[in-house]
Order: structure tokens, then sequence, then C-alpha cells
């Protein structure tokens, strides 16, 4: 078993089939063989899409929600309810919670990292249509691709965007890997 002990995948090209990448001669590599090859080589943003997707859904919405804790000030009451709904939802991962996210998201204006994070636990598991109708899940992809996406847009938005980002990929890193833990 590689570093990532939270992260099912065994090798990067599930990963990157996901992201809809082209194959490469690394598809066999372990995922974090793959995400460190993705630092070393500039790719930043690429390795944050690769560990939104690469990360548990409950890991990716954490690793999401600190990073803009830490990242991005609230820039209004809607931000702030939908990092509160986040943050409330991975203390207590209920599809009363996660819907709660979902509410506020969908109240909010814009894509603010915040709005994300919600739209990340929304889309997490659990039935995306009202409960009174048949269930249907979200697409796989649509979690961790919500999570990256504030992880970038925190990143971009908060005037030091590389430090930002090196700091939310090893902050990534560290949950892939069970060193650091996701529940708050």
């Amino acid at each position: 078993m590689g570093r990532w002990k939270q992260v099912r995948w065994a090798e990067a090209g599930q990963i990157t089939a996901i992201l809809g990448w082209p194959k490469s001669d690394h598809d066999a590599d372990p995922p974090e063989i793959f995400f460190d090859r993705l630092i070393e080589e500039g790719r930043v943003d690429d390795a944050a899409l690769f560990l939104g997707q690469a990360l548990p859904r409950f890991e990716a919405v954490a690793w999401a929600a600190r990073t803009v804790q830490d990242l991005s000030p609230t820039s209004g009451v809607q931000d702030a309810e939908a990092l509160k709904a986040t943050l409330l939802w991975l203390q207590e991962p209920s599809d009363a919670r996660r819907r709660a996210a979902s509410e506020i998201a969908e109240h909010s204006r814009g894509a603010s990292p915040q709005r994300m994070c919600a739209l990340a636990v929304f889309y997490s598991g659990g039935s995306i249509t009202s409960t009174d109708v048949e269930p249907v899940l979200p697409p796989k992809d649509v979690a961790g691709a919500f999570a990256s996406g504030a992880v970038l847009t925190a990143a971009a938005e908060s005037g030091r965007r590389a430090e930002g980002l090196r700091s939310a990929l090893t902050l990534g890193d560290a949950l892939a890997s069970g060193r650091e833990a996701a529940r708050p």
C-alpha cells in the first residue's frame, strides 16, 4: 500500500479517466506518485483537480472547507452561511445537513469558494432530487469537481495564489495519507 492510505484508487489512470484526461505512460503509477509528478512539473492546478477526484468525497469536502477557511475571507452573509453549512455537515454528515447546504447554495449567487463547498456537500452522496420523488444519485465526479474548484478559486482570490495553492495541496496530501484527520 502506498502513502495515500485514504484513497481507494490503485492507479492514477483511474482518476485521470474521471477527469477526461488523455492516456499517458504514467497511468499505472500509484495516485500519489502521479500527484507528486504533477507538482514537480509545475502543474499545480492539475494537481488540485486530480486530488479532488482522488480523495473520498468526505475528505474532498473537508479539504475544500479547510482551504477556504484559511484562504478566503467571507465576502457576505451568504458566503458565511454556505461555509457554516459545510462545516456543520462535516461535524454530522446527515442528509438533513446535506440538503441544508444545498438550500443555502441555491440561494447564493456567483461562484464563491464558500458556495462551491456547500455544493460539494450536496453532491457528496444521497439523492439530488426532492425527497418526494424517486431518488437519483449524483454523478461520481461532481463533489470532487466542486471541492477542487473551491480550492482553486480560494487560492486565486487570496492574493497569494502560489503559496495558498501549495498549502492546499500539502493539506490534501496529508488527508489522503491519513496524517491529517478529515473531521473538524
